[in-house]
C-alpha cells in the first residue's frame, strides 16, 4: 500500500483512544482479529518511523532477542557503551529465520535458515572448547541446535506436539571416571583426581502445555522419565527461567570436593503459562514422567507471558495488563505495575525494571519505589522482547525493528530532546526467497490454532503474527 492509498483518517486516531476490548470483527477477511485490533493496526500505519532508537530494520517481525556469548557482567551497576564492542545479539524472526547481528553496528553477521515456521525463541550456550551454540524453537514444533560459526544445523529435536514457545539452557559440571578396569587409584594407592567437563542441558516448553528436558550432548530427551514431557499446566507454556536458591537444610561439608555436593543452593525451574499460573519445578526430583512441581503461583488473572526470578523475587508479565513482583518468602505480591494493555516483555537493569507490550511504548520503572521514571516511544507495534547490555537497552518488536535506548541516569531523568535517540535506520539482509512469510489466514496455521485450544489472548497473538511482514 502506498502513502497515497492510505486513508487520511489513519493519522487521526490516537492510540490511547482506541477501544482495546475484545469485540468480534465483522470483517471476514481478518482471521482472529477484532474490530479493535483492526483499528489499532490502522492507527499504527500512521505511526511508522525508523528514525527513533537507531532502528535496525528487519525483513520480518522480531519475536525474541538474546545476547551472544560475552563475558558476563553483573546487572548491579549500569556501565558504559564500551560493553557494546564485540557484543552480539541473536534474533528470532517470524520469517522462519534466526539472525546474529552486531550489537554495536546492527549489521547482520549470520543468518540461520531451516525452520518451516516462525522462529519463536533463541538461546545460546558455550561448549567445553569455547564454541558458541545457538538453540532455536519454532512454530514448526521443532528445536534446532546450530554451530554459530559454520551455520550448520547440528541437530533437530522433535518431541513437542505444538508451537515451541520457550527455551532455557542449564550449564552443569560433570565428572568422568578414568576408563580401563575401573581403577580410581594411582600406583601409589592414592585416589585419582576425577576429570571434569562442562555439560549442557536444555529445557523447552510449548503450546502443548508440556516441558521437556534434553541432553545437549546426545540431543535426546533424558531417559527414565526425566526428559518428560513434564505436565502440570493445563494450557500452553510461554516462558521458562532457571534459578539457584539457598537451601539451608541441605548444606554440604565445606571440605567435600565431590562435584555437585558443594554448597551451591538448590536449582529450580520456573514456568509461566497461559493458564494464569507460574509453576516451580524441583529439577533434582523431576525424574518422574510428570516432573516434580513444588509450588503453583496464582497471582495473575490470565495468561502469564514472562517470568524472571532474581534473588527472592519473582517478576512476571501478563495479559491482565500488569507486571508484578512477588516475594518468594512471603508468597505475596509487593509491587504491581499497571499498564493500558497486555505486558509481553520485561528486563531488570540495576535500579530499573523495564516493561514493554502491546501499547508499543517501553516503560522504565524504579525497582525500589515502583514509580514510572520514563516512557519511551518509538515502536509502532508490540514490543515483544528486550535485553540489556551495559547501559543500553535493546528492544525487539512486531514492527520489524530492533531499537536501542540509553539507560544512563541523565538520559532517563532529563527531558527528551527532539533528536534524541535518532539515527539512520540500518537495513538487515533480505530474507531468503525460500523462507516465506506467514500467510494470512492460511489453513495450516488455522488448523494448528484450533487444535491447541488457544486462549483469546493467544488467538490475538496469532493474528498479529499472521499479518504480512511487508505491510509497512
Amino acid at each position: 500500500m502506498t502513502n497515497t492509498d492510505k486513508p487520511t483518517v489513519v493519522h487521526q486516531i490516537p492510540v490511547d483512544q482506541i477501544d482495546f476490548s475484545p469485540n468480534i470483527s465483522s470483517d471476514a477477511e481478518n482471521f482472529f482479529q477484532s474490530d479493535a485490533d483492526i483499528a489499532r493496526m490502522a492507527a499504527r500505519q500512521g505511526m511508522v518511523n525508523y528514525d527513533k532508537g537507531q532502528a535496525i530494520k528487519l525483513p520480518s517481525k522480531v519475536l525474541d532477542i538474546c545476547q551472544g556469548i560475552v563475558p558476563v557482567k553483573s546487572t548491579a551497576e549500569i556501565s558504559g557503551d564500551k560493553d557494546l564492542k564485540d557484543a552480539t545479539l541473536f534474533l528470532a524472526e517470524s520469517g522462519h529465520v534466526a539472525r546474529k547481528i552486531s550489537a554495536e553496528t546492527g549489521k547482520t553477521i549470520k543468518l540461520f535458515q531451516g525452520h518451516t515456521g516462525p522462529v519463536t525463541r533463541v538461546a545460546v550456550y558455550q561448549t567445553q572448547l569455547g564454541q558458541e551454540r545457538l538453540v532455536t524453537g519454532s512454530w514448526d514444533k521443532t528445536i534446532r541446535v546450530w554451530d554459530t560459526e559454520t551455520k550448520e544445523c547440528l541437530a533437530t529435536l522433535k518431541g513437542h506436539t505444538d508451537f515451541v514457545k520457550a527455551l532455557t539452557v542449564r550449564t552443569v559440571v560433570l565428572t568422568e571416571k578414568d576408563q580401563g578396569l575401573g581403577q580410581d587409584r594411582d600406583e601409589q594407592g592414592k585416589e585419582k583426581k576425577k576429570k571434569k567437563r562442562i555439560g549442557h542441558e536444555l529445557f523447552s516448553a510449548s503450546y502443548d502445555g508440556t516441558i521437556m528436558h534434553w541432553d545437549l550432548q546426545t540431543f535426546e530427551p533424558f531417559q527414565g522419565g526425566a526428559g518428560g514431557p513434564w505436565k502440570g499446566h493445563v494450557r500452553g507454556v510461554n516462558d521458562l527461567c532457571l534459578t539457584v536458591e539457598e537451601d539451608n537444610d541441605e548444606r554440604a561439608d565445606d571440605d567435600n570436593e565431590e562435584e555437585g555436593k558443594q554448597d551451591r543452593g538448590k536449582e529450580y525451574l520456573y514456568s509461566a503459562g497461559s493458564d494464569s499460573t507460574i509453576r516451580k519445578w524441583d529439577i533434582a526430583q523431576g525424574q518422574g514422567r510428570g516432573g516434580h512441581c513444588v509450588h503453583v503461583f496464582e497471582h495473575h488473572e490470565t495468561t502469564v507471558y514472562k517470568v524472571i526470578v532474581a534473588g527472592v523475587e519473582i517478576w512476571s508479565t501478563s495479559a491482565d495488563k500488569t507486571a508484578r513482583r512477588l516475594d518468594l518468602e512471603t508468597k505475596k505480591v509487593d509491587m504491581r505495575l499497571e499498564h493500558p494493555d497486555f505486558v509481553k516483555s520485561i528486563a531488570l537493569a540495576g535500579p530499573y525494571v523495564i516493561t514493554g507490550g502491546r501499547q508499543e511504548t517501553v516503560r522504565v520503572w524504579s525497582v525500589a519505589t515502583g514509580k514510572l521514571i520514563k516512557e519511551i516511544s518509538g515502536h509502532f507495534d508490540e514490543v515483544s522482547s528486550m535485553v540489556v547490555i551495559g547501559s543500553t537497552l535493546f528492544t525487539g518488536s512486531l514492527d520489524g525493528t530492533v531499537r536501542r535506548w540509553s539507560l544512563k541516569e541523565q538520559d532517563l531523568i532529563a527531558p527528551v530532546a527532539p533528536n534524541e535517540n535518532e539515527g539512520t535506520a540500518i537495513a538487515a539482509e533480505p530474507r531468503s526467497s525460500n523462507t516465506p512469510s506467514v500467510a494470512k489466514g492460511s489453513s495450516k496455521e488455522e488448523e494448528a490454532a484450533k487444535s491447541s485450544m488457544m486462549t483469546e489472548e493467544e488467538e490475538r497473538e496469532l493474528a498479529e503474527l499472521m499479518g504480512s511482514d511487508d505491510d509497512d
